[in-house]
């Protein structure tokens, strides 16, 4: 009984004290991020957390990061809730267990720099974006990712 009850105890310590940095960037700083000439492919993840398809679909990325992190594949949560919602954007990432690095995006609400992520971007969330810039390849959905899709879309772009 006393096994348990510390095995309970570190278990309720190591998911309470679960704690994601999430940085604040503009546009031109989460470039920077993805833009390297490096052989990594960045899968960007636009998401909110008051959108209920962006939430659902966030274990599948879980998923795909945790399969993927030791690779040259790399899953970035890019958040576009309101700057000033970080403490609410934290729980949300405590309760879903986001490991991959979280970015709160600090831009207008008019929603005029989306051409500078994708020129066909309507503002549809959940949305995501692929991109390896060695090898000149960058694809956008905005649809939320199932099960495998982005390893079968992966596998589409070579990548």
């Amino acid at each position: 009984m006393k096994k348990l009850l510390i095995l309970l105890a570190f278990t309720y310590l190591f998911t309470s004290s679960f704690s994601q940095e999430i940085k604040t960037v503009r546009i031109d700083e989460l470039k920077k991020v993805y833009t390297k000439s490096s052989d990594t492919t960045y899968v960007i993840n636009f998401f909110a957390s008051w959108c209920g398809p962006c939430i659902m679909e966030i274990p599948i990325l879980n998923k795909f990061y945790d399969e993927h992190k030791n690779t040259n594949v790399q899953l970035i949560y890019v958040s576009v809730d309101n700057p000033n919602a970080v403490k609410k954007l934290q729980k949300v990432a405590t309760k879903m267990k986001m490991l991959a690095p979280i970015y709160l995006l600090n831009e207008s609400s008019d929603f005029s720099w989306l051409p500078n992520i994708d020129k066909r971007w309507q503002g549809s969330i959940p949305a995501t974006m692929i991109i390896n810039n060695k090898k000149n390849v960058k694809a956008f959905f905005e649809t939320p990712m199932e099960k495998g899709q982005l390893e079968f879309y992966l596998g589409k772009l070579g990548l």
